[in-house]
């Protein structure tokens, strides 16, 4: 059984070699493309890091990207430079969560021109700098990126932030949508696009699958043993290093006659009304009891009981999205119309999980593509899909439909 309590050296994971040569590119102060290969938006973008930032900087980000210039900052970096977020109305979650758009206070002339943003830019990199040094508003837009980057948000601006991270600059990138003749270049285009500069480019999935190949996402907290209708199941607490929520395996250890079985393997995300209150809007508790029965059957595997509740929004959001849907919204529409994407999810704490756990080969319960998707992304090996549908009753059907035609859910007994 691998341990992440002393973990050996990192492993490889998909995409680490495009993640190291981006990296080394960061340090140069050469720039890079990252595109988006997880969220609806699809954008590519071109990166380079701000404390590096010069007037050729930025006419070559201007010239060859051609969208907005753009510094990131972490919530609390903005905050302490009073470049407080702007509010944001019906904006989908893929676009960027903007601030107060500013200039450096000294050294600039109208603040437009490429030396005089180079120097906001190398501003907004410097920890040393106070909000007393910028004007508001001004012609660079910060971008406020989600706390835990990558693992909380799979988009561009997150990624490019993590990058500076992670190739040891300050939590700072120049940024830029890329625009290809008329329009916003998409992830199917970046590598056309990097071949034409000659900028390496990097996914946004690469980036999270280095974080968790990378960084101690769990640890053990308590295990211990229950009894259940299924049988015996080991089970053993993982508390996130980052956020300290909780998350659960259940644990079917090898069975006399299974041990050289391939363990079967069901990701289940919490949803309180459906695995408690067993609410027949959703498919939920249902699919929980049998991946445990089935689990039982195998004589080796896990349920890993996950905390995302709601696709990832949490419950309150979660309630909210019952409410557009009772007044005629699905469930995919209801998400986007509270600003956030039809699945928020990520499955990195998962992975580890499981590699704690041992199972790297697994046999996986699901109807979801995404789900095999991503740890296949994170370095797992997905041997066989095992499907897990349960009956579609009158209350779920339409739940059901919008898996199958809005998120691509095999669901080959959901009828209309």
């Amino acid at each position: 059984m691998t341990s992440l309590d002393n973990p050996a050296e990192p492993l490889a994971f998909v995409g680490d070699t495009a993640v190291a040569a981006a990296m080394d590119a960061v340090r140069l102060g050469q720039p890079i493309l990252i595109a988006e290969d997880m969220a609806l938006g699809k954008a590519v973008w071109a990166v380079t890091p701000a404390q590096l930032a010069t007037a050729e900087t930025v006419n070559l980000l201007a010239s060859a990207a051609r969208g907005i210039l753009s510094v990131t900052l972490s919530a609390a970096r903005a905050q302490a430079l009073a470049c407080m977020p702007l509010e944001r109305r019906r904006a989908p979650a893929w676009l960027p969560h903007y601030g107060v758009s500013v200039e450096a206070a000294e050294g600039v002339s109208t603040g437009i021109s490429a030396e005089d943003r180079g120097l906001t830019a190398r501003l907004l990199a410097d920890p040393a700098a106070s909000e007393r040094e910028l004007v508001r508003p001004g012609h660079i837009m910060p971008v406020i990126v989600a706390d835990r980057g990558v693992l909380d948000a799979p988009y561009g601006p997150e990624a490019a932030h993590d990058l500076m991270v992670l190739a040891g600059m300050q939590p700072a990138a120049l940024i830029s949508h890329v625009l290809v003749g008329m329009d916003e270049a998409t992830s199917a285009q970046a590598d056309a696009v990097a071949a034409q500069l000659g900028w390496p480019v990097v996914r946004v999935s690469q980036v999270l699958a280095w974080r968790a190949g990378h960084e101690r996402l769990v640890h053990v907290i308590r295990e211990g043993m229950v009894n259940t209708v299924h049988g015996p199941l080991r089970v053993r607490l993982y508390a996130n290093e980052i956020d300290g929520t909780s998350h659960v395996a259940l644990i079917r250890d090898p069975q006399p006659g299974h041990s050289e079985t391939v363990p079967l393997v069901r990701m289940h995300s919490q949803c309180l009304t459906g695995d408690i209150l067993h609410s027949q809007r959703c498919d939920c508790g249902a699919q929980l009891q049998a991946a445990l029965a089935l689990v039982a059957q195998a004589g080796c595997g896990a349920v890993l009981y996950l905390r995302q509740e709601g696709r990832g929004i949490g419950l309150l959001h979660k309630i909210r999205a019952y409410a557009l849907q009772d007044h005629g919204q699905d469930t995919v529409e209801a998400n986007v119309a509270l600003g956030f994407a039809p699945d928020e999810r990520d499955y990195a704490v998962a992975a580890q999980m499981l590699r704690d756990l041992g199972m790297t080969r697994v046999r996986l319960l699901t109807n979801n593509p995404t789900k095999m998707w991503a740890l296949q992304r994170l370095g797992l090996t997905v041997v066989e899909r095992v499907p897990i549908e349960v009956a579609a009753t009158v209350d779920n059907l339409r739940y059901l439909q919008t898996k199958r035609d809005r998120m691509g859910h095999w669901l080959a007994n959901v009828e209309g």
